[in-house]
């Protein structure tokens, strides 16, 4: 198998055992199960992966980088944030995010829920916007008119309760949520997006300190 080959397979068979974990949940998933799905041999499996955990760990490792890199490209080309709606902008990419990772988001939140979890990446990524290597990003979004607490305890608390949260929250429910009260995809984003800016986006702007 050449090195392109072996890239994409994979990366199938990442993607398939995502798949299964977001269906079934992570401890009802087979490898065996992975395997036919993503129409490998069980032992290519174990040639890239070691376990069904260090799967699991590779894709929530992917999560955090994308996640990391999403932060990056939503400073490109967005204006200040705080004038007119522009808000939106940002808003926008972060939805378009969560929902293009909503089953592996599906299965972090679940991991993460149990007493014994040790792969909290919830708690990782709610750490990411203090983090050392991402303050660059954070003086960046500051300069856009968006201000964030000199306490790091404070920003991560705010972060991850009233930022990260709610947009996990829309991935794993929107479907449901649209079919229960009957709502439009549209009708369900503008208003998460008016509720948004009057609960978390109020916190970033300095006059309402």
């Amino acid at each position: 198998m050449n090195k392109r080959d072996a890239v994409e397979t994979k990366a199938r068979i990442l993607l398939t055992a995502e798949n299964i974990f977001s269906e079934v949940g992570f401890d009802k998933a087979r490898v065996d199960d992975i395997a036919k799905e993503a129409g490998v041999n069980k032992a290519l499996i174990y040639y890239y992966f070691k376990s069904k955990d260090e799967i699991l760990e590779t894709l929530f490792s992917s999560l955090v980088d994308d996640a990391r890199r999403m932060l990056v490209k939503s400073l490109e080309g967005t204006p200040d944030v705080v004038s007119g709606d522009n808000y939106k902008v940002l808003f926008d990419g972060y939805i378009h995010f969560v929902m293009e990772k909503r089953n592996i988001i599906k299965v972090a939140v679940a991991e993460s829920a149990k007493k014994s979890s040790n792969l909290s990446v919830v708690m990782e990524l709610g750490n990411l916007i203090i983090n050392a290597e991402i303050e660059s990003i954070r003086k960046a979004y500051e300069l856009k008119g968006l201000y964030f607490p000199e306490d790091k305890t404070e920003v991560l608390i705010m972060e991850f309760f009233t930022g990260l949260m709610p947009f996990f929250s829309f991935a794993l429910y929107k479907d449901q949520w649209e079919s229960y009260y009957h709502i439009s995809e549209k009708e369900l984003c503008d208003n998460f997006y008016e509720a948004f800016k009057k609960t978390h986006l109020s916190a970033h702007l300095p006059s309402e300190r």
